[in-house]
């Protein structure tokens, strides 16, 4: 015990020591680190205003990322609303292709949408992270399928998964290797009709200058026998026995009526012996008289009249002329040409059948063109011509009237020179007949025919072509008529139509064309040059497609895919008194011939695409007869048999047509076109989409009995939700000002607003 004091007595002295040492050094330390009063604990609330602030910046992200969750839930609930809203599509116009909201309550589709989707988590013991409340919502529609920029998006949407380009481009492959004969042709057709037409009045005026001479000379036929019959260079004495008839007769008979009227003269009437005698001369002399001025009268007012309408006549035949020379120099260019040149240059996909030729047949026929036209010598000739029977005649009138006043001078004087006056008066008729009356060599008339029929060759046979084609037009032209006049059922329904496409053409304020009656022109070159304006047409729009595959490629394959056309056969049987009318002219048989055409009848539509065919298929013919027929020579007719021969070869295509349900394309392309082909080619040929927009939904809309044009297919949806703030809604509210955020927060709950869109 003793031992184990000094231990603790040390130890207690050792503390004691240790204690007392920082007393010491307490007493050293200077003054400024001396603990003051109330400074006890500043490191314990130091710490806790730094886990302030840090709870503080935790707390602030914390409700950040709830809120951006709370964003990206709320447009997401939104976004799946609205699709769930446009869902409620209208199924029948689905069949179409196309889509535009249904009749269902849009509000009512998103409100349980969005109701559902915030319903309390069945699982027990859940925490809600956000617990989203919807405040209010919105739904506008617009955007109806009616207008043509809607469709027209709706038509791509649909048709660009049909893969309708490479057909297209087939269809073009095909009319590739006869673009360049097609050209050449078209070319040929369109100047050589022009110059028909001109050269036919060309020769008509001048017939008609021609036919004004002899008219005027023919006035003049019955002098001659008035004047002396026969002509004769002498005069002999004669006795008078009967009354005169021509002046050579009564200056024959004037001596001897000088004799009697002296022997006469100066008796009692009943001693007189030549009474009757002298009186039938003086009757003979006073017809002569009369006739040779009537005659003269009547030729001086033909003469006046229709010889300078002649020189009239003669002058527009020259214009026509110098037209023909303006047409042949313009002729050289032509616009539409480019459209067949870029169609045959083009580079397509798939093989095209090979080349028809060059149209060098055509070409060549062409160039012969400056041979219709005529020398302006000619021109001058005949005028010539006519001046000189105006002289002639007037030197006839005054002899003639010469000899008149010497007639009326023999029965009261004696010593008349009436012979002289006769042969002067006979020799310069006669001469007058022979140069313009009377057939010969010297008929100065038969020479301007001559001339006019030197140019004139070919012009028989031609007009002989030209006859028939008339005839075999007049056929087609019967079949047209008959299938316009024949309809039958379908009125109330094209009525119906025609009130849709008036209102969906009204709603996009576009503007209404009247469709042009279908015609196939009964002259055989108006005939053939509408045909080839037809094929300009044609290799237009495939160029135009070759420039810009885009919306009327779409629009025309859609037609195709989704609307009904009539079947060329049952027409044909119809037209030959086997079909019925009332299947041929139905509406719904006939749906893509409207929208290409747009008549509102049973009948239009068909007529027109019967006529369009026709056209078709002439063209085509008549370019291969400029070939078949290029060896003829005279360009005109080259023309006339070349499209008598396109008229003859296109009938035969259309019964084969009808019969056989495809053509071939032509003699030298041996590729199947069906109706529903041609079609597809007059669908570029019509280039006129807005109508056909337009058409096409006043179909719909009568098939389906849906309106389009009341058809939404763009949704907006406006939607305001919220959710509680868990930490500091004061500082987020702050925040949010400073840094410009459109959110509001309320009574510790921020709101947001959200738009969405959706269209079809």
């Amino acid at each position: 015990m003793a031992a184990w004091q000094p231990v603790q007595q040390l130890k207690q002295d050792k503390s004691c020591s240790i204690l007392a040492k920082p007393k010491s050094r307490e007493r050293r330390r200077p003054a400024l680190f001396r603990k003051k009063d109330g400074e006890s604990g500043a490191v314990t609330l130091f710490l806790i205003l730094i886990l302030a602030g840090i709870y503080m910046f935790v707390a602030v992200f914390i409700d950040y990322a709830r809120i951006a969750a709370f964003k990206v839930q709320s447009e997401r609930m939104a976004h799946a609303a609205l699709r769930s809203v446009m869902s409620a599509y209208d199924t029948s116009l689905r069949e179409y292709g196309l889509f535009g909201y249904g009749d269902s309550s849009g509000e009512a589709i998103m409100a349980k949408v969005l109701n559902d989707s915030v319903k309390p988590s069945a699982v027990k013991d859940g925490f809600p992270i956000l617990d989203i409340q919807w405040d209010t919502t919105s739904l506008s529609m617009e955007r109806e399928l009616g207008r043509y920029d809607i469709f027209n998006r709706q038509i791509q949407e649909d048709m660009k998964y049909r893969a309708p380009v490479d057909f297209t481009l087939e269809v073009v492959n095909r009319f590739k290797p006869m673009s360049e004969e097609m050209k050449e042709a078209a070319h040929t057709v369109d100047l050589l009709k022009k110059l028909q037409k001109l050269y036919d009045k060309r020769e008509e005026l001048l017939d008609e200058a021609i036919a004004n001479q002899i008219d005027s000379a023919n006035t003049l036929k019955d002098l001659p026998d008035l004047i002396m019959s026969p002509p004769s260079p002498a005069i002999y004495d004669e006795m008078m026995e009967e009354t005169p008839e021509t002046a050579g007769e009564i200056a024959a008979r004037y001596t001897d009526y000088l004799s009697k009227k002296q022997a006469d003269e100066g008796l009692p009437f009943n001693q007189q012996q030549y009474i009757l005698e002298l009186a039938r001369y003086r009757t003979g002399v006073g017809n002569v008289v009369t006739g040779i001025s009537m005659v003269l009268q009547s030729a001086q007012q033909a003469h006046q009249t229709k010889l300078e309408e002649a020189q009239t006549l003669i002058e527009e035949a020259r214009n026509l002329n110098e037209e023909m020379k303006r047409v042949i120099a313009e002729g050289e260019n032509r616009s539409q040409n480019a459209s067949y040149e870029k169609v045959g240059n083009s580079s397509l996909p798939g093989q095209s059948p090979p080349s028809t030729g060059s149209g060098s047949e055509a070409k060549d026929t062409r160039s012969l063109a400056s041979e219709l036209v005529r020398a302006d010598s000619l021109f001058d000739q005949l005028k010539g011509h006519i001046r000189s029977q105006t002289s002639d005649f007037n030197q006839v009138r005054k002899d003639s009237l010469e000899l008149n006043t010497q007639l009326r001078n023999v029965t009261g004087q004696s010593g008349v020179p009436v012979k002289p006056a006769v042969r002067q008066a006979s020799q310069v008729t006669e001469r007058y007949m022979d140069s313009y009356v009377r057939n010969g060599a010297s008929n100065v008339i038969l020479q301007s025919k001559q001339l006019l029929e030197e140019g004139r060759g070919s012009d028989a046979q031609r007009k002989a072509n030209d006859k028939e084609s008339k005839a075999k037009l007049k056929d087609i032209k019967r079949i047209l008529s008959q299938i316009e006049n024949g309809h039958s059922g379908s009125t109330e329904a094209f009525k119906q139509l025609e009130q849709y496409y008036n209102a969906n053409i009204a709603f996009n304020q576009a503007n209404r064309e009247e469709a042009k009656k279908a015609k196939i022109a009964g002259d055989p070159y108006d005939s053939g040059g509408d045909a080839m304006n037809g094929m300009d047409s044609l290799f237009g729009g495939m160029s135009g497609l070759l420039d810009s595959l885009g919306d009327e490629l779409f629009q025309n394959e859609y037609a195709l895919a989704y609307f009904n056309s009539m079947d060329f056969g049952q027409l044909l049987d119809w037209t030959e008194g086997s079909g019925d009318s009332s299947e041929v002219f139905k509406l719904e048989n006939q749906e893509l011939e409207y929208i290409i055409y747009g008549f509102h009848n049973p009948s239009g539509n068909i007529a027109a695409a019967y006529a369009e065919i026709f056209g078709m298929r002439l063209a085509i013919r008549t370019a291969e007869g400029l070939i078949e027929n290029s060896k003829l020579g005279n360009p005109l007719l080259v023309l006339s048999a070349a499209i008598l021969y396109g008229i003859t070869h296109a009938i035969a295509d259309m019964v084969k047509l009808s019969k056989e349900g495809s053509v071939e394309l032509s003699k030298f392309i041996k590729v199947k076109l069906t109706y529903r082909d041609h079609l597809r080619l007059f669908l570029l040929m019509h280039s006129n989409n807005e109508r056909k927009m337009s058409r096409m939904l006043a179909l719909i809309r009568l098939n389906t009995g849906v309106n389009p044009d009341e058809k939404q297919t763009y949704a907006s949806g406006n939607i305001r939700s919220s959710v509680k703030l868990w930490f500091l809604p004061g500082v987020i509210k702050s925040i949010g000002a400073v840094m410009g955020n459109a959110d509001q927060v309320e009574d510790g709950r921020l709101f947001i607003d959200r738009r969405t869109d959706y269209s079809y």
